[in-house]
């Protein structure tokens, strides 16, 4: 989903300056530090919640954004679970699969 697309969602719903959230999943790469991976989660500016699951995703990510601030909301968590962590995709990417 890109900015427009979240943008005219947004106005079709009625929630302009209400948030939106996200769902961000991520699956551990071998040999991950979870405790220093989930402090580093958890810090980013907007993440909510953060599960442990089981299976192949090792987290979800539930994360809180306005309009605007989607793309660097998915960039900071993609940023920080990168490839020393594993692989991050949002629950709309996740959808594609």
């Amino acid at each position: 989903m890109d900015k427009k697309q979240i943008a005219k969602y947004v106005r079709r719903k009625g929630l302009e300056g209400k948030g939106l959230h996200s769902f961000f999943f991520i699956k551990p790469g071998k040999g991950t530090n979870i405790n220093e991976l989930t402090q580093k989660l958890i810090n980013i500016d907007g993440v909510e919640e953060l599960c442990v699951t089981e299976g192949t995703i090792g987290y979800m990510v539930k994360a809180r954004f306005n309009d605007k601030d989607y793309e660097r909301m998915k960039s900071d968590i993609a940023n920080i679970a990168g490839k020393r962590y594993g692989v991050c995709v949002s629950a709309l990417e996740m959808k594609k699969v």
